[in-house]
């Protein structure tokens, strides 16, 4: 059970009441948007790389069921707030199970989701490496201890130098942890791009493209927590408190699905085979499967017939491009 120790307003003003309340009930809105987001992407991905090695399925797995507990654990509140604690003002600035949904939830996701493994896959570096893991497990220890003492003193109007220290760990941690992943990745594909040859340049400006886009958005949500806690004593934090462990979440599973589109970028380039495209990747070393698409086919109506190009041949025209071409 949780303790309030810190009271709340004795007369918050109506002003006080609309910022407190108002970012919670946006924050739960869009939790549960990216649940669902999150549920097409786990249904796409399950239909698409069944043969994924079990772990790679298993973390899926693990970090869905995460979500979902977290988003039962704000919805939990949302209804302490907003309908078992209808009327009563002075309980809007307790917050019950918060302590779990958002520092603990987000960090142990957020662990989970850091790719330092691509980090040492790509660049071979342990000093990078270690980096990476010495923040991720950081921003863990951070979000633990954010839980703590939130669970000592479940009070919105709480601001003790310990809490503002581990909340900024764990806000701080992320942010930068993001950052350094994105910038290193970005590095070290740009690098490999110089390498790469035909369609593969435009595979790996892709995840270039990729890499900067989720690094980014998960970074400026953790800062923007991270401010709006510090400066802003309201519940503006926790629209993207709330929030931030499905961003890494659906991160996981874009890096994870995209490579369907990026096996639509090979087969469009070789469209004028009728084999199957086969793209191999890096990722396929760690035990993720490549995406297939589907072959090529001629396909006829009368006496035409169109080509792997998307253009119209009648049967004369194709016969007489072939004997041009044994001449």
């Amino acid at each position: 059970m949780v303790h309030v120790v810190t009271p709340a307003p004795l007369n918050p003003s109506r002003d006080d009441i609309i910022w407190l309340t108002g970012p919670r009930f946006i924050g739960i809105l869009f939790n549960w948007s990216l649940l669902g987001i999150l549920t097409t992407q786990l249904y796409i991905y399950y239909l698409n790389f069944p043969k994924d090695r079990r772990i790679i399925k298993a973390l899926v797995c693990i970090v869905y069921l995460l979500d979902w507990a977290q988003t039962c654990s704000a919805t939990y509140d949302t209804f302490q707030w907003f309908v078992w604690g209808w009327g009563d003002v002075p309980g809007l600035y307790d917050l019950y199970s918060s302590f779990l949904n958002i520092p603990i939830f987000s960090s142990v996701i957020a662990a989970i989701v850091f790719f330092g493994w691509r980090i040492w896959k790509f660049s071979q570096s342990t000093v990078i490496f270690g980096l990476v893991t010495i923040l991720a497990l950081l921003q863990l220890g951070g979000g633990f201890a954010v839980g703590i003492l939130l669970w000592r003193d479940a009070s919105e109007v709480s601001r003790s130098s310990a809490l503002v220290r581990a909340v900024g760990v764990r806000l701080a941690g992320s942010g930068f942890v993001d950052t350094v992943i994105a910038v290193s990745m970005t590095y070290f594909l740009i690098r490999s791009k110089t390498q790469a040859i035909g369609h593969m340049n435009n595979v790996v400006t892709r995840l270039i493209r990729l890499t900067i886009e989720t690094g980014t958005v998960t970074a400026i949500a953790a800062i923007i927590d991270l401010v709006f806690f510090l400066k802003e004593h309201n519940g503006l934090h926790q629209v993207s408190g709330v929030i931030l462990c499905k961003l890494y979440s659906n991160t996981l599973l874009v890096l994870f699905n995209n490579r369907i589109v990026i096996a639509g970028h090979a087969a469009s380039n070789f469209a004028s085979t009728t084999d199957n495209v086969h793209l191999v990747s890096n990722s396929n070393s760690r035990g993720l499967e490549s995406f297939t698409p589907a072959p090529v086919e001629l396909r006829t109506m009368g006496s035409a017939t169109l080509t792997s190009k998307g253009e119209w041949r009648t049967e004369n025209e194709i016969a007489r491009e072939s004997e041009n071409y044994e001449r």
